[in-house]
């Protein structure tokens, strides 16, 4: 299977479990996002490997999108990363992926969060990382918050979207040339919940 198919087996796949799961709205506001931010980011990175990247991006949260309600959805995030790179060693292995790259491509969804044991280090480890978190700033990633966690006040989701937002802020100093991409967003969004 070339490159191509592959991805077109992978996005099927993704989008198939996030609407079996009940996921649709993660696909909108997050996966795609993130789809598009990578290939933003791989247009300004032109040396960095797209055969690697985008298969990564779209199983970056395969372990999330795969569980069947939205408390397993919540329980994996800690360790979403490491199962995710499981699943998705399995997933390409079934789509004859070229098995050269799956290593590369599993690095990349167990470092995507760059943190802990786990930090990004190659330049596709990097892209996927600041793809994921470039994307939480084109769309409307902050401000659903309380939807899915109406238990918080409003003073407790501020508080704990600022936080977030200051440490995505802070992820995509991971390369240079993106940051400036989400400036205008930053800003926005920093005044918007500080108000």
């Amino acid at each position: 299977m070339n490159q191509e198919q592959v991805i077109k087996e992978i996005s099927n796949l993704v989008l198939n479990e996030c609407k079996t799961n009940g996921f649709l709205w993660f696909y909108e506001v997050h996966l795609l996002p993130a789809v598009k931010s990578a290939e933003e980011i791989l247009a300004l990175y032109p040396e960095a490997d797209k055969d690697i990247v985008m298969p990564a991006i779209w199983l970056h949260d395969i372990a999330k999108i795969t569980q069947k309600d939205r408390e397993g959805f919540e329980d994996i995030h800690s360790v979403h990363h490491i199962e995710g790179a499981k699943m998705a060693a399995e997933i390409l292995t079934d789509c004859k992926a070229d098995p050269k790259s799956l290593e590369k491509i599993t690095n990349c969804i167990l470092r995507h969060r760059n943190s802990g044991n786990y930090k990004a280090e190659t330049l596709e480890e990097k892209v996927v990382a600041a793809a994921d978190t470039l994307s939480h700033f084109r769309s409307v990633f902050y401000l659903i918050h309380h939807k899915f966690h109406p238990e918080s006040t409003i003073a407790e989701m501020k508080e704990k979207q600022l936080s977030k937002l200051g440490r995505d802020w802070e992820d995509l100093i991971l390369l240079p040339k993106v940051q400036p991409l989400a400036e205008n967003e930053f800003k926005v969004l920093k005044k918007l919940m500080e108000s």
